[in-house]
């Protein structure tokens, strides 16, 4: 008997060794490893956060180069005599965006902003939100800021925000371009905190005024500042201003009850339905699992065909949530039925990866609409979220790859997980290109559901 528990003793400590050998070399231990926070030098100042900043970064950024590591110091040496928490804002975008990774970035930036908010489309900048006495602005194209028109201040965005796509950098410039110290630094006229801003109203009227920026700090966040174009919304302390979109009027289903992240509508006369997700986690008003089977209950239901998907506002969150939905909704569409998969900038981090796996499930059923996504499909995450000390700017740094474009290795630097869940896609194409325009914006007309529409009818009429 005591050499049979014995045996089964040693079988077990192998079985776990095995275990920890697998778990270490596929890179395990990266997922325990615990920050390294630096000492904080006293008293709290500015100065203080700069060299905290330095330290924290060359301490838990992963994969830095010396070219980096070069040109970050460069740029922490220049930040010795900084004088407010915007200039610190600034230091660390520029510090942080020579790493060439669009999550490696300011998550809690504070800024001066001006009293007006920005939203892209395909033709415009265009002036969504505001506070009341500027209301006048709301729905006109921006034409300059300052002498720079928005469009030729693209080019220098990689400056501010690194890595991520064209698209993802030009989204982002909606928060820069609201703050006249980065105006000024993209080159455009800034008298102290005042710029010049011209504009055309949807009559053709042009108008000039010149806008002073917020005596207060501002906030933003890099993965939801598109909030600012949802209707009524008072994110980011712009509680009292007024916005283009009302939650009363006529709205597209991408704008319709946007203080939830998921929604789901059927479309009988399409034989579809509509699941949209803005975040890969849950929200208090729906469990990922609760839309699931919700979802699979009106595919049932209605016997839809076609499954529209949702993902042009899907910032990220937790992809292995979201996985089982990828894998039930790719398994119901029947042979005749397609996935249309509409995406665009803000398809981002847990929320590109949930994309990928659509192509991997359902590569001949999968329809991709929309525009450019806002990262490559080889980017890094997985990191922590610490916060300067005195200015009490959050930053995200990041440690774990992730490659949907070769898939990862098991002895790669990929997050672990990802070597046994994901499958590489090679690529991720648009297949019906069409973004909303500043007129199918402002009337409230979706013009990306409507191409998943006509490309429908189009398919049921042959």
């Amino acid at each position: 008997m005591k050499r049979i528990i014995l045996r089964v003793v040693i079988i077990y400590l192998a079985f776990n060794l095995v275990l920890a050998a697998l778990f270490i070399s596929a890179g395990g231990l990266q997922m325990l490893a615990s920050p390294e926070l630096p000492e904080y030098q006293l008293p709290s100042s500015l100065s203080s956060d700069v060299s905290y900043l330095r330290e924290l970064v060359l301490k838990n950024e992963a994969d830095i180069t010396p070219e980096q590591k070069e040109k970050f110091n460069r740029i922490i040496d220049s930040a010795e005599n900084i004088a407010t928490v915007d200039d610190l804002t600034l230091v660390a975008s520029k510090a942080l965006a020579v790493f060439d990774n669009a999550h490696t970035t300011v998550l809690a930036p504070k800024m001066y902003r001006l009293p007006v908010r920005f939203h892209w489309t395909s033709d415009a900048l265009v002036i969504v939100k505001s506070r009341p006495e500027h209301s006048h602005l709301i729905g006109h194209r921006v034409l300059y800021l300052g002498d720079k028109s928005p469009e030729e201040m693209l080019s220098r965005m990689p400056g501010l925000v690194g890595g991520g796509t064209p698209n993802w950098r030009r989204y982002r410039s909606e928060y820069f371009y609201s703050a006249p110290s980065a105006l000024k630094i993209l080159g455009a006229a800034v008298d102290g905190q005042r710029v010049q801003i011209s504009t055309i109203g949807p009559d053709g009227n042009k108008q000039v005024i010149m806008l002073k920026a917020d005596a207060e700090l501002m906030p933003g966040d890099p993965f939801w500042d598109f909030l600012d174009a949802f209707p009524d919304n008072t994110s980011f302390d712009t509680e009292g201003w007024t916005s283009l979109l009302h939650k009363d009027q006529r709205l597209p289903l991408y704008l319709q009850e946007t203080e939830k992240l998921h929604l789901l509508r059927k479309i009988p006369e399409h034989k579809a339905i509509y699941v949209r997700m803005n975040a890969s986690f849950s929200d208090k008003f729906d469990e990922i699992d609760d839309l699931e089977r919700r979802a699979l209950e009106a595919i049932s239901q209605s016997q839809a065909k076609n499954i529209v998907v949702d993902f042009r506002h899907n910032r990220g969150g937790d992809y292995t949530k979201v996985l089982p939905l990828v894998k039930a909704l790719s398994g119901v569409v029947e042979n005749d039925g397609q996935i249309y998969l509409i995406v665009g900038p803000n398809t981002f981090s847990a929320g590109i990866i949930a994309s990928s796996q659509f192509k991997r499930y359902t590569p001949d059923q999968l329809v991709v609409v929309g525009s450019e996504i806002g990262d490559k499909l080889r980017f890094k995450a997985e990191g922590f979220y610490p916060t300067l000390p005195h200015s009490k700017i959050q930053l995200y740094l990041t440690k774990g790859w992730t490659d949907l474009i070769d898939g990862c290795g098991w002895l790669d630097n990929c997050w672990p997980p990802n070597k046994v869940l994901l499958k590489k896609i090679g690529s991720l194409e648009i297949d019906i290109p069409v973004e909303n325009t500043w007129e199918s914006y402002r009337t409230g007309t979706d013009r990306v559901l409507g191409a998943v529409l006509n490309d429908i009818e189009h398919k049921h009429s042959k």
